[in-house]
């Protein structure tokens, strides 16, 4: 399995090699060297890739990397097994009496904590991509960067993940991209001439290469009517432009249920940590902070 290669068509590399200090190792590293091109065979559509944009227009698309990207839908699946777990023990209840207060007891300090933690852990920013002018704008740490399309360096690596008894091991696949200090904007001076940020991150190598063949698409062509379909519920903001136009009734049922499928469309718009685009970059795109 180790030695066996990734489907991309790209050139190896040792950018991770050129790295001062390495968190983790991966392995087969492949990068997309300028200009940015698609793996080939591999789908370039939107759908389904709602989870990881924050926001969408013709200028610029703001890319929530790996771990906002998770944030953005794991309160969903939480918020599905405690009520499923508080039910099934309201029916057990009948048979066993104290069942259900023996679980609430346990189960809502734990939902609780886990929604003070969302609401209270800093938001970062995302990747911006200026398709209008050609860059691609990175806050890492208090510095950022901004790197001209040309010379955006890309990479995708894997390495062997433990899944349990048995021995049994499975590829998580990566994609990173490379901070060089030469494209440092503005902020903190870059502590080390070359880094990297995770963009994304996945068990299925093939999903990962359609996040990236949708990212190429949208620069070189623009939206798409697919898009604004596939895109329409980004942020709290797009939401309410969404709903303005329906029916009160049918307002509430879709209230209710982003509430408990993605309630981070309300919190991460009044949460009060976020970090925020310098006004170095303000002064191109305006106050516009999307997560």
């Amino acid at each position: 399995m180790t030695d066996s290669r990734l489907k991309c068509d790209f050139p190896e590399t040792n950018l991770e090699q050129n790295l001062e200090k390495r968190l983790y190792r991966t392995y087969g590293e492949k990068v997309v060297r300028p200009q940015a091109k698609k793996v080939v065979g591999i789908s370039d559509s939107s759908c389904e890739m709602s989870y990881g944009v924050a926001f969408i227009s013709e200028r610029f698309m703001d890319i929530r990397t790996a771990f906002s990207a998770f944030r953005s839908f794991h309160l969903g699946i939480i918020n599905l097994f405690m009520i499923s777990a508080l039910l099934i023990m309201l029916a057990v209840d009948h048979f066993f009496p104290g069942a259900i207060n023996a679980t609430a007891a346990l189960l809502l300090p734990l939902w609780i904590g886990i929604y003070l933690f969302e609401i209270l852990f800093p938001l970062t920013l995302p990747v911006r991509i200026d398709r209008q002018k050609g860059f691609v704008y990175v806050g890492h740490r208090g510095t950022f960067y901004r790197i001209p399309w040309d010379e955006f360096e890309v990479t995708f690596s894997y390495n062997l993940q433990y899944l349990g008894s048995g021995v049994v091991w499975d590829r998580q696949y990566y994609s990173h991209f490379y901070l060089r200090d030469k494209h440092f904007f503005c902020g903190k001076k870059p502590k080390r001439s070359l880094q990297r940020k995770r963009i994304s991150s996945s068990f299925n190598e093939d999903r990962l290469y359609r996040r990236w063949n949708f990212i190429v698409r949208y620069f070189q062509d623009g939206l798409s009517s697919e898009d604004l379909n596939n895109l329409s519920v980004l942020n709290y903001d797009d939401y309410r432009k969404d709903v303005s136009g329906k029916k009160i009734s049918l307002v509430f049922f879709d209230v209710l249920s982003v509430i408990l499928l993605a309630p981070t469309i309300f919190i991460w718009k009044f949460a009060p940590f976020k970090y925020k685009w310098p006004s170095e970059i303000e002064a191109e795109f305006g106050k516009a902070n999307y997560y």
